[in-house]
């Protein structure tokens, strides 16, 4: 039987963008989710969820092209190119929301994969029904740069604490744009490049030596990474000098709640998909 975290990694994929010189850039990182389908419970659609900057250039615009890199079931991993104009991108109505959904369904007897349940998604009520709050554990699991897998996609674990669930939205920063103000989990976790839309979890019971054959548990979906809470602080070493901004990477990850995937997974377009759409599979074993 698998583990947990064996589970999980595998629910997870890297993305890639063309560099403008013939080959792919390392963008950051999506995971496959599963909605029970409102006309038959007994399978689920099949979405992929990552940070919509991930997809998106300086402008907010789509990348034309994206690439996801799937594990096979050979042992080896492929790259799947897909045109953003072929896709359908459901957003948040709340357009700073940092989330992006679209159907994708992977071939099960080719694509080594897994897909978070929508059980697991931590809504405002569950959260409330199981008291989680800062001081929690939680860990994401996403692509790291320094080495991403030769032949396949191996993510990385990073674990963490609940810093700060407020109940107000929190200014966000981002290099050469203005600032937001925008609903945010805070962790006492580093993100860095790569992470970006990594599934985010909380971890109410250990899960060392724990071995089930399915997600469950006390393991919920928490949100997808942002990425790092960054210091900008101005420097100006000299009267005749440009003024300079050193960003730092505060220790501190950003993370958008998973009760907004649970906005849009649950939309009335996406609920009218559901009800015509062939994305489904069986609910895992």
């Amino acid at each position: 039987m698998e583990s947990h975290l064996t589970e999980i990694k595998k629910s997870v994929s890297f993305v890639f963008v063309p560099d403008g010189a013939g080959g792919l850039r390392p963008q950051g990182t999506g995971f496959f989710v599963g909605v029970k389908n409102e006309l038959n419970p007994n399978v689920s659609n099949i979405y992929f969820v990552t940070a919509k900057h991930v997809l998106q250039d300086q402008q907010d615009n789509y990348f034309p092209e994206i690439v996801i890199r799937l594990n096979t079931r050979k042992g080896d991993s492929q790259l799947i190119q897909l045109l953003t104009k072929d896709i359908k991108m459901f957003e948040h109505i709340d357009k700073d929301v940092d989330i992006v959904v679209f159907s994708c369904l992977p071939d099960i007897h080719l694509y080594d994969f897994k897909f978070i349940p929508n059980e697991l998604i931590a809504h405002n009520e569950l959260i409330s029904t199981h008291a989680i709050e800062e001081g929690d554990d939680v860990f994401f699991t996403g692509l790291f740069l320094s080495h991403m897998g030769q032949k396949r996609n191996h993510p990385i674990i990073r674990f963490g604490k609940v810093a700060l669930m407020p109940e107000e939205k929190i200014e966000w920063k981002e290099q050469g744009k203005p600032p937001k103000v925008v609903d945010l989990y805070l962790l006492e976790c580093q993100s860095f490049t790569g992470n970006s839309g990594s599934p985010v979890f909380f971890q109410l019971q250990a899960l060392r030596k724990r071995r089930q054959p399915a997600l469950g548990g006390q393991v919920f979906l928490a949100g997808v990474m942002k990425g790092s809470f960054l210091h900008g602080n101005e420097v100006q070493p000299s009267e005749t000098s440009a003024k300079l901004i050193l960003w730092q990477n505060a220790g501190i990850a950003a993370v958008t709640p998973a009760n907004k995937l649970h906005d849009i997974l649950y939309s009335d377009e996406m609920v009218r998909q559901r009800r015509g759409d062939e994305s489904h599979l069986p609910p895992m074993s």
